[in-house]
C-alpha cells in the first residue's frame, strides 16, 4: 500500500504543468458533492410540494339545537311542599297502655270492659285504631270504640290488644293476662253496621323532623 501511495506521488512529481491536472482533479472530486447538494434540494422541493397539495384540515363545527322538553314546553303547577304549617299531628302511636284488668288479677265482670289509656297532650299524636284476640285466637276487625267481652268462659285469659296509628300504620302490641271467672250470663247487646275507621295516610299530616 505504501508502495503504490510513493509510485502515486512520483508519477504527480513528472506530470508536466502540474496545475492544469490538479485543476482536473479537483473538479471530478467536486462532482459527488454537487450531485449530493443537487439531490437534497430536490427532495426538499418534493416534499414542500406534497406538504402543499395536502389541504390542511379544518376544525369541525358543531351546532347543537336544544329541543325544549315537556317540562319547559309546558308549565305545570308546582308539586304542594309539606311546610310547618299543615303539619298536624305525629305519625308515632304514642304512650298507651292496659289499665284494665290489671296483669292476673282475678275479675268476674260480665261485660268485661278494657280500659285504655292513651296520653296524647293536645292532640300531639294522630289517632289510633285498634283490634285484639282472646288466647290466640282470631284478631277482631279494628275499630277506636270500646272494647267490652261478654259471656267469656271462666278461666286463664291471654289478653292481646294490637294498635295502629291510622297515619303510618306504625303498630305495637300490648299484651295482658287475667283470670276470669264467669258468675253470670247477660244477653249480648246487636252491634249496628257502623263503618270501621278507613287506614289513610295522609302526607301532609306527617310531622317531618
Amino acid at each position: 500500500m505504501f508502495g503504490f501511495i510513493i509510485k502515486i506521488r512520483d508519477w504527480f512529481v513528472k506530470l508536466p504543468d502540474k496545475k492544469r491536472y490538479f485543476e482536473l482533479i479537483t473538479a471530478f472530486l467536486s462532482i459527488p458533492v454537487l450531485l449530493s447538494v443537487i439531490l437534497v434540494n430536490y427532495l426538499n422541493i418534493q416534499e414542500r410540494q406534497k406538504d402543499d397539495a395536502t389541504p390542511s384540515p379544518t376544525p369541525a363545527v358543531i351546532t347543537i339545537i336544544e329541543r325544549p322538553t315537556s317540562q319547559q314546553e309546558i308549565k305545570s303547577t308546582p308539586e304542594p311542599t309539606v311546610s310547618g304549617s299543615t303539619i298536624q299531628c305525629e305519625p308515632e302511636i304514642g304512650p298507651i297502655e292496659i289499665t284494665s284488668p290489671a296483669e292476673n288479677e282475678n275479675v268476674s265482670d260480665n261485660p268485661l270492659c278494657i280500659s285504655i289509656i292513651r296520653e296524647n297532650p293536645n292532640n300531639k299524636y294522630c289517632s289510633v285504631v285498634w283490634s285484639h284476640r282472646i288466647n290466640n285466637s282470631s284478631w277482631s276487625n279494628f275499630t277506636d270504640r270500646e272494647i267490652c267481652l261478654y259471656n267469656l268462659d271462666s278461666g286463664t285469659k291471654k289478653l292481646e290488644l294490637r294498635v295502629k296509628s291510622i297515619v303510618s300504620g306504625k303498630e305495637t302490641v300490648l299484651k295482658r293476662s287475667f283470670n276470669y271467672q264467669n258468675t253470670s250470663q247477660v244477653a249480648t247487646p246487636t252491634l249496628t253496621d257502623t263503618p270501621s275507621p278507613t287506614l289513610t295516610i295522609t302526607p301532609t299530616q306527617i310531622e317531618v323532623n
